[in-house]
Parts: C-alpha cells; sequence; structure tokens
C-alpha cells in the first residue's frame, strides 16, 4: 500500500504512488516505473506526464524519455504556495459578502493547518509582521513573507535555531521560557494572532482577532526576545 497520498492537494491516487516510486527507486523510464509500480504502461505514462504537469516530476530528453522526481521540498513548496493563493482568493471573496468580523478564535491541531493560517494573516499585512516559528517553518512561509518584506512593512522574525532566509533577518532565540512545547506565535497587523506549540510532529494552538489575545501574543513574542535572545542571523 503506498505511504503517500498527495490526494488532498489535487493529485490522483496513481500520481501519488507513481511519486513514491520515483522516490525510492529513483529516476527512470515510463515502462520501468510501470513494472515497479504494478501498473499498465498506459496508466503509468499518463500519471508521470501528471506529475510533471503539477511540478512534482520532469521528464529528462533522449529515447526512451526518463522520469525523475522533483524533491520533496520543491513539491511541499509548491503545494505551499498553490494553497496559499487559494485561501487568499477565497479570504477576499468571503470578505466582499460577508459582515464585518467581531472577535473569534480558531483551535488549530495541526501543522498544516497553522502554516495555511500564517500564510493567510501574513499575505493580508499591511502594518507589520512579528513572527516565533521553528527553523524548518520558514521555507515554506519564505514566499508569503517576501510580500511584505517587499513593501517594506516593518518584520520581526525569529526562530529557536539560525534560519538562513536569504533576504531578512532572523533573530535566534532560546526556546528556555515555559512553554507547552517549541513556540509559534505570530501577530500580524495587530488584528489577529497565533499562540501554539509544536512537539513532535503535533501541532496545537489558537488563532485569534480578540483584542485581549492579539496583545498577549505580542507580549509572549517580545518576553521570548528579551529574554532569550542570542545573536541574531544576518541573511
Amino acid at each position: 500500500m503506498p505511504r503517500l497520498d498527495l490526494t488532498p492537494f489535487g493529485f490522483t491516487p496513481t500520481e501519488s504512488l507513481v511519486y513514491e516510486v520515483l522516490l525510492t527507486g529513483g529516476p527512470g523510464t515510463g515502462y520501468a516505473i510501470a513494472r515497479t509500480a504494478g501498473l499498465a504502461r498506459a496508466n503509468a505514462y499518463s500519471a508521470l506526464e501528471g506529475l510533471v504537469a503539477k511540478g512534482a516530476a520532469r521528464v529528462d530528453g533522449g529515447r526512451p524519455k526518463r522520469y525523475r522526481p522533483e524533491t520533496p521540498a520543491a513539491v511541499i513548496a509548491r503545494i505551499s504556495s498553490e494553497h496559499g493563493q487559494a485561501i487568499e482568493r477565497l479570504s477576499n471573496d468571503l470578505e466582499s459578502v460577508s459582515v464585518p468580523e467581531t472577535p473569534t478564535v480558531v483551535e488549530i491541531d495541526s501543522g498544516r493547518s497553522v502554516l495555511q493560517l500564517i500564510t493567510r494573516d501574513v499575505a493580508r499585512a499591511a502594518l507589520s509582521v512579528a513572527l516565533l516559528a521553528p527553523a524548518d517553518a520558514y521555507p515554506l512561509l519564505a514566499p508569503a513573507l517576501r510580500r511584505p518584506y517587499a513593501a517594506g512593512l516593518p518584520l520581526v522574525l525569529c526562530a529557536t535555531s539560525a534560519v538562513d532566509l536569504g533576504f531578512a533577518v532572523v533573530e535566534v532565540v532560546s526556546g528556555s521560557l515555559p512553554w507547552p512545547g517549541m513556540p509559534l506565535i505570530s501577530v500580524v497587523d495587530d488584528r489577529s494572532a497565533i499562540m501554539a506549540a509544536r512537539r513532535g510532529n503535533e501541532v496545537h494552538g489558537h488563532w485569534s482577532t480578540g483584542p485581549a489575545f492579539v496583545a498577549g501574543a505580542r507580549l509572549a513574542l517580545e518576553q521570548f526576545r528579551e529574554t532569550g535572545r542570542l545573536v541574531p542571523k544576518t541573511p
């Protein structure tokens, strides 16, 4: 049974299977990949072309064609970017037909949802962005963070280990303050905030537009900066 399931992100079950075969078995011809995957050649070629069209594989020139996988990091970055844009479009559409927002709190129960919420909030930033996130989250958030950076908005970016973001400074702070796991805090425009924690692969916390919650998130982030500041990481 395939271990990868890319179907929530617009891939077919056969494309998920073939991408896993490419990752585990390396580049190959359509015929070889079909045999490894236990598929009819027509189905394997259709899945391979689908993976190429969706940016999860590429094809080398020559005869016969050889297909190779894009790296998992590249696939995740592409998925994050595309879903972030879709969420932003949905958010804009909802705002155009909804009544004025009232303060609300939403529970966060996965790493995927917290990344989507941060991406959505950062994409809408008009005044400022403050973020404390695990170092491995920054490559996924980089496309969204480039927008407020390019617009000249004040950015406060922090991580508990070194991050080479390339276009903005990320402060390195210690995670020694009392917190139920690795801290994950964001404040955007003093309008919305996230306070969450990651333990292993699990992420739990809350997103809110409540003024008291937003103020508390900013205070918590500043406390991490003041108490646990180490050495800034320059781009």
